[in-house]
């Protein structure tokens, strides 16, 4: 099952000021439980940055600069592209988030699954940028209460 969800309302922040740890040092506690990274996209350029571990996820070679978005799309499982390709560029027209699960082509084993979620947001200089998280979801457990969330304003399911 492959979902794909347009999201309107974004998650509650945490407060975590008051037990004093730094924005990196949550980054690289998540880090541990499964592998994730992070992107950016400037939307003026139409540029997509990936930190190393989205690299890893898609089994290609780390370059720092702009993602050779042609390489990547080529991963994406051929039924799952469209949607995520729209719900990107929702979410930019329409300035809310997303969250989808989708499928890579993966050529040991078939497809692996991953996990994204997106935000929305204008720079304090005034570019507009999508951002977010990327992972790969190997525990079936969890991929099991990704996609078994209530639907949102788009959802499909692939088997």
């Amino acid at each position: 099952m492959v979902r794909f969800e347009f999201s309107e309302t974004p998650s509650p922040e945490q407060d975590l000021e008051h037990i004093g740890l730094t924005d990196t040092e949550i980054a690289g506690l998540m880090s541990y439980q499964h592998q994730i990274g992070y992107w950016r996209s400037d939307m003026a350029t139409g540029h997509v940055f990936w930190s190393k571990e989205i690299f890893d996820i898609y089994g290609m070679t780390y370059t720092k600069g702009p993602v050779n978005l042609t390489l990547a799309n080529d991963a994406v499982h051929p039924e799952d592209l469209p949607y995520m390709l729209e719900l990107l560029e929702r979410t930019a027209v329409e300035k809310t988030g997303f969250h989808y699960v989708l499928r890579l082509i993966n050529g040991r084993n078939g497809v692996k699954y991953v996990r994204s979620v997106g935000r929305f947001r204008i720079t304090d200089d005034g570019r507009e940028e999508l951002y977010g998280m990327f992972e790969e979801v190997a525990d079936q457990t969890r991929l099991i209460g990704v996609v078994g969330n209530p639907p949102s304003a788009i959802d499909t399911a692939k088997d």
